[in-house]
């Protein structure tokens, strides 16, 4: 009668192959559950760099939701050491991260990984002024990826957080900015004044994105960004803006610069409105006049019958 063979010892897979499995892991699969395995398999987690250089997890990922071990994490609050954990595991050489961050724990960041490249900030929040974020992106000199997920209101003296930013970091490729919003600071929408677009920003010759939400933006401001801006391929803007000012040269710049454009906007309602109507009488009222379109192209159309050929 034939034995049947023993089974495989997975603890004496090669270096190669397991970095390869724990590379398609991920970090959070890899720090709740390979390295648990075996000393071999931890050894391994602990010493290969090339591990750690993608860290982070994406909030909106549904899967997080169903692990018990990630629920566990997140109830003992130790979400924070753990991602940090991950970054120093990198041996300085983490190149992109995604997670929770304020202005202490982001100089902490950028101290332990000088060399991101990509860097996706949930949730920021500094109750002072925005100089410590300033600080930490100018020591990130190699970051070209930037995505910020504002939750509160941050005093930026002089300049405002799209100046400040464009500033701190002129190489960047992609740039996403997300501004407290009314529901963020549990405000009242109608009377929830944006975050304002409408001066100048640096040039940002690399820059090929940029998504700005929750802001207000003018007309000065879209001029200044496009100018600035001359490899601009992909531009969303969500918030107020009033369309129907624009006037025809930006929209002509509009068209022929920018490939992919997006004005997910209404026009800012008066101040004096939400004392006279309610909202839904308001825009019913006037629903043409204020009513968003997510894509420019039925706007050029419109314009273009109004004011002829550009």
């Amino acid at each position: 009668m034939e034995h049947p063979p023993p089974p495989p010892d997975w603890a004496a897979l090669p270096t190669d192959i397991l970095l390869d499995i724990f590379l398609r892991l991920g970090p959070r699969e890899v720090m709740l559950g390979a390295e648990l395995a075996c000393k071999a398999w931890r050894s391994v987690a602990l010493e290969e760099s090339a591990l750690w250089r993608r860290v982070g997890v994406d909030p909106w990922d549904p899967s997080l939701f169903l692990d018990e071990r990630w629920r566990r994490v997140i109830r003992r609050g130790l979400l924070g050491d753990m991602m940090l954990l991950a970054v120093d595991r990198a041996k300085g050489q983490c190149e992109v991260f995604m997670g929770y961050c304020n202005s202490d724990s982001l100089l902490d960041l950028v101290g332990r990984a000088p060399a991101l490249k990509s860097l996706n900030m949930e949730r920021f929040s500094c109750h002072e002024s925005g100089e410590s974020l300033v600080e930490a992106l100018q020591k990130l000199t190699r970051l070209e990826d930037l995505e910020i997920d504002f939750r509160h209101r941050i005093d930026w003296y002089k300049e405002n957080a799209l100046q400040s930013v464009c500033q701190a970091c002129p190489r960047l490729e992609k740039l996403v900015v997300r501004y407290a919003s009314a529901y963020d600071l549990e405000r009242n929408e109608d009377e929830f004044q944006k975050e304002p677009i409408d001066g100048p920003i640096p040039v940002m010759a690399k820059l090929h994105t940029l998504e700005l939400y929750d802001c207000n933006l003018s007309t000065k401001g879209l001029n200044a960004i496009l100018d600035s801006c001359p490899l601009l391929e992909t531009l969303h803007i969500g918030g107020y803006f009033h369309k129907r000012k624009m006037g025809k040269e930006l929209w002509r710049k509009c068209r022929t610069r920018v490939k992919n454009i997006t004005l997910d906007t209404r026009k800012k309602p008066p101040s004096w409105y939400s004392g006279g109507y309610k909202t839904d009488e308001f825009y019913a009222y006037s629903s043409d006049e204020y009513s968003g379109i997510s894509s420019l192209e039925e706007d050029f159309d419109l314009e273009n019958d109004r004011m002829g050929s550009c």
